[in-house]
């Protein structure tokens, strides 16, 4: 039964399977066409209920295929009602009888083929040849057949035995076929012999007139012709020619030509391409426009910090210096978490947590970012579903959502937080359940051109230096790394909500840790720390701040040498390593390997790249994105989650 679904699902012709006692439908696309308003509510539906008004006239069949008797007709006439009326059609159809696992007939499999615009046109033309016939008669004998018809057309007419010789040619087709092959055709030559000095051509002539000279009906667009004479696009409609019994004889054709139409396509495509590859050079500007501006400042707040710190000036001043740089480094790691943010994929540290927790914890934090002016308004709604987040980006993102509220109120007003549970409801299209965080203001709000672009990388409408353009790209991109969704609601004058839809998580949510009794930093006492790092300064930079934590520091600059180092028997209580290496093993490949080893050997990885750590299973390691801080680094290095 699987094969002959799945042949089925992947043929272009029309086929359907019934089965089970009812006879459920299931059908392909093609197959769809014949059944017309009826799809798609017919799917495993009952084969009687779907097709009543021709059960009288296909139960036998279908009792014989359900006995075990495979049942073929041809150009079997049926009354159907598929559009809301009565029409007469003719179909061409086999039954095939279906067995189950214990070879009883359980269904039955179906190829069929609607031939009414065949019917039709056959007895359209019969009754065509009967009034040739009648008008033949009583004009001359030696008038050609369908001379009437087929020379008063702009179309290319002709008309070929299945021995590929013309029985009739129309003035307009024997002058193009001369013009693209140099040749002139007559009634009884052989296209075929006619062009058995052009071998490519005689093929390719040959190749399409078969199709219809084996019985195939169908249109087709292709391109004939010399190069050295003209080349042109022809689209060309084939059928069968039967003779007055309904024998196949050969075949015709009316062909049109397309040229024009087909180059004008060509270069609305040409267009179409260079238009978004414009757009893409545009966005590209933008962001590297953005990236040099924003960082073009933090490099002169350390270039002239640096110039100013060789210089003599008092403790104060100094550490007014040394405070402005720990400024730019704090701006430049949030540019850069925000910058990859909207185009990571997936969470990079994703914890399973309860959003009530975090938005809680984050209320004070939140309220310090606003005027006194602002009031913050947060309604948690009960019993909130857990869900799976990378609670530093969650963070990130209330904090810019929060800002941006904040930023829309220049005369104050009031920002409301809300969380709710949100079931799944029969006419949306989400995938789950979900918790909805939506974020309110009563600021100036944004027209719709505005509204269009807010996700766009470095698009902003503050002044200069007021915004990045980052904060709503890394919100959207949060979401999207969490299996969510974003949604914007602004006019001017009435405010902006934006929706933050995050998956329920069905994992129970790790315990939350109370800040104000988290135990405090202890000294290493002495461990002895791997530290796995290929770029030479900020190793020693690295070393450092080990060594002020308490730790024994063994550099290895390649995970190769970190290998050879845990080899040689030497004490190591904890390996801290770049993901990103030089050569062919990265940081995770040599976690991977440790683990493998040394299984209990806590391990910490560290990379200023997020994608690196895609292939990283969740809670695999522990990470730590660069650049960290000190406080960082010895909250990373003595938490007992790390490691295993």
């Amino acid at each position: 039964m699987a094969t002959v679904v799945g042949l089925l699902l992947q043929s272009r012709f029309p086929m359907f399977v019934a089965w089970g006692a009812e006879l459920n439908f299931l059908y392909n696309d093609a197959y769809a066409e014949i059944l017309g308003a009826k799809h798609p509510r017919a799917l495993g539906m009952a084969f009687h209920d779907i097709w009543p008004e021709i059960w009288a006239d296909i139960s036998p069949l279908i009792d014989a295929a359900m006995e075990g008797h495979s049942t073929y007709r041809e150009d079997l006439p049926l009354v159907m009602n598929r559009k809301g009326f009565d029409e007469q059609t003719w179909f061409t159809f086999s039954y095939s009888p279906l067995r189950d696992e214990t070879d009883q007939v359980a269904g039955m499999f179906c190829a069929v083929s609607e031939t009414t615009g065949r019917v039709l046109a056959e007895r359209r033309l019969r009754e065509l040849n009967d009034t040739l016939e009648r008008r033949v008669e009583e004009a001359l004998a030696e008038r050609r057949l369908l001379a009437d018809i087929v020379e008063g057309t702009d179309a290319f007419v002709q008309v070929a035995d299945l021995d590929y010789r013309w029985l009739a040619i129309n003035r307009a087709a024997a002058n193009e076929f001369e013009r693209i092959f140099g040749i002139r055709p007559k009634i009884g030559d052989s296209m075929l012999d006619l062009l058995a000095s052009q071998p490519d051509h005689q093929a390719a002539v040959k190749a399409i007139w078969s199709r219809a000279m084996g019985g195939e009906e169908f249109v087709e667009i292709g391109e004939f012709g010399d190069p050295a004479r003209d080349r042109r696009f022809y689209e060309m409609r084939y059928n069968t020619l039967r003779d007055a019994s309904g024998l196949r004889i050969g075949a015709y054709q009316f062909v049109y030509d397309v040229t024009k139409r087909v180059r004008d396509q060509e270069r609305l495509k040409r267009a179409e391409e260079a238009l978004r590859q414009s757009l893409k050079l545009e966005a590209i500007g933008r962001l590297t426009g953005g990236v040099a501006h924003d960082f073009n400042n933090l490099l002169a707040v350390f270039a002239n910090g640096l110039k100013v710190l060789e210089g003599d000036m008092a403790p104060e001043q100094r550490e007014r210096v040394y405070a402005a740089m720990r400024r730019a480094v704090t701006r430049g790691t949030g540019l850069t978490h925000q910058l990859l943010a909207f185009t990571r994929r997936q969470a990079i540290n994703p914890e399973c947590v309860e959003p009530a927790a975090q938005l809680n914890g984050m209320r004070e934090m939140l309220e310090h970012s606003l005027p006194a002016d602002i009031r913050l308004e947060i309604d948690l709604g009960p019993d909130l579903w857990p869900v799976e987040i990378d609670t530093g980006e969650f963070e990130l993102a209330m904090l810019n959502l929060v800002a941006n509220a904040r930023d829309a109120m220049p005369n104050g007003g009031r920002i409301t937080i809300e969380a709710r549970n949100v079931a799944r409801t029969p006419a949306e299209e989400d995938s789950g359940e979900t918790v909805q965080i939506s974020i309110t203001d009563a600021g100036i709000g944004m027209p719709p051109d505005v509204l269009d672009r807010v996700l766009e990388p470095f698009f902003t409408t503050k002044e200069v230096g007021k915004g990045s353009g980052l904060g709503l790209p890394q919100v959207y991109g949060f979401a999207q790394q969490s299996g969510g969704q974003l949604k914007i609601e602004s006019q001017p004058g009435r405010g902006t909500t934006v929706f933050l839809r995050l998956p329920r998580s069905m994992r129970l949510p790790a315990k939350a840790v109370d800040a104000n009794n988290a135990p405090g930093r202890q000294d290493a006492g002495g461990r002895q720390i791997l530290l796995v790092e290929d770029d030479a300064e900020l190793a020693e930079l690295t070393r450092e701040m080990l060594g002020q934590l308490g730790f024994k520091v063994i550099h290895a600059a390649s995970p190769v040498a970190a290998l050879g180092a845990l080899a040689n028997a030497r004490s190591v209580d904890l390996v801290f390593s770049d993901i990103m290496m030089p050569g062919g093993m990265s940081g995770l490949d040599l976690a991977r390997e440790i683990r493998r080893r040394r299984p209990e050997l806590p391990i910490v990885l560290t990379t200023g790249y997020a994608e690196s750590a895609k292939d990283m299973n969740g809670g695999e390691f522990r990470l730590l994105l660069k650049p960290y801080s000190f406080e960082a680094l010895a909250e990373v290095l003595e938490s007992n989650r790390y490691g295993k």
